[in-house]
């Protein structure tokens, strides 16, 4: 009887899963073959065209693990722009708002991104819109936070071929930060031409760019360059006089709030200005007793000394000290 049970039940089991069961198995491995997940044109509204009409020449790198969302988010943009600016459009439905470069500047995420944004400037020029201020400073500080701000400055310097001009102080003073500590002095120089060029305030007039082609001078063995930083030490001092202390935040949150930025950069130029002074053996930074820039600052000190070493600052005898104000 044992036998014969045992026998019954091997024959149970060689006949396999149940029919109803071997259908289900089957309705899945159909479901998750690569066959159905290839998605195809006019599929469904999560389908993406991978040549829409009116696109440009730009391309959608291929991965095996599929591009990503960035990435593709940013490809399509810069065809959807593409297409609808320039002399002819080779779509003409819709329109870019100005938003939009705002957006491709976000997505950017390599130097190479930049550039071809920049390269379709001039299609905005040509289709009858300029860009405005709030341009220019997100593309700066995008090209600051991406390392490439020698590509700002050459858009910001060719204002003939890019349409894009430097109509922004904070946009200024931040190329002027992302260059003075890394580059030859030559590129600080030329981003601070460009205030008088677009006719923004002078580099003098500003604290924080002041301070910072200030210590970009003085850590120069260039002799010119020493003549243009008693030049700014001048406005430099009268900026002191001006300007209220300020404290700088210790908050890391707060730190990292890009409004606090000038703050940030104006305390740590101050302190460069400092240690330059020291190690180059030039005369003690007396000026800058009053502001210090240290995490913890002290209370300033009595503003009339500063207003003494303004007026022993100014040359009495003719001597041609290049003034800031060429610069701009």
């Amino acid at each position: 009887m044992t036998g014969v049970f045992l026998a019954a039940l091997r024959r149970r089991v060689s006949t396999g899963t149940p029919q109803s069961v071997q259908r289900t198995i089957a309705a899945r491995t159909i479901h998750f073959s690569p066959t159905c997940q290839q998605r195809k044109k006019g599929d469904g509204l999560l389908s993406v065209d991978a040549n829409p009409p009116g696109s440009s020449s730009v391309t959608v790198p291929s991965h095996p693990d599929g591009v990503k969302l960035r990435e593709r988010q940013f490809n399509d943009l810069v065809q959807f722009v593409t297409a609808r600016t320039g002399r002819k459009r080779v779509n003409t439905k819709g329109q870019v708002r100005q938003s939009a470069w705002l957006r491709l500047f976000q997505l950017a995420s390599r130097p190479e991104h930049l550039e071809l944004v920049s390269d379709i400037f001039p299609r905005w020029r040509d289709t009858g819109k300029s860009f405005r201020p709030v341009h220019a400073e997100m593309f700066a500080r995008r090209c600051e936070e991406l390392k490439c701000p020698l590509l700002a400055l050459k858009v910001f310097g060719d204002h003939t071929k890019y349409g894009f001009g430097l109509n922004s102080l904070p946009a200024g003073r931040q190329l002027i930060h992302s260059l003075y500590g890394k580059y030859p002095l030559e590129k600080t120089m030329t981003a601070a031409s460009l205030f008088g060029v677009y006719g923004l305030p002078a580099v003098g007039n500003d604290f924080a760019s002041c301070a910072m082609l200030y210590a970009a001078c003085i850590r120069s063995k260039d002799p010119h360059a020493q003549v243009v930083a008693e030049s700014l030490k001048r406005q430099l001092m009268k900026q002191i006089v001006q300007t209220e202390e300020v404290k700088e935040p210790q908050n890391k949150l707060l730190r990292a709030q890009h409004h606090v930025k000038p703050t940030l950069w104006l305390a740590r130029a101050i302190r460069q200005i400092k240690t330059a002074h020291r190690e180059q053996g030039f005369p003690p930074a007396s000026f800058l007793g009053m502001w210090n820039a240290d995490k913890k600052p002290r209370k300033p000190r009595v503003r009339q000394t500063a207003s003494a070493e303004v007026s022993e600052a100014r040359p009495s005898d003719g001597v041609a000290a290049k003034s800031v104000e060429s610069f701009s």
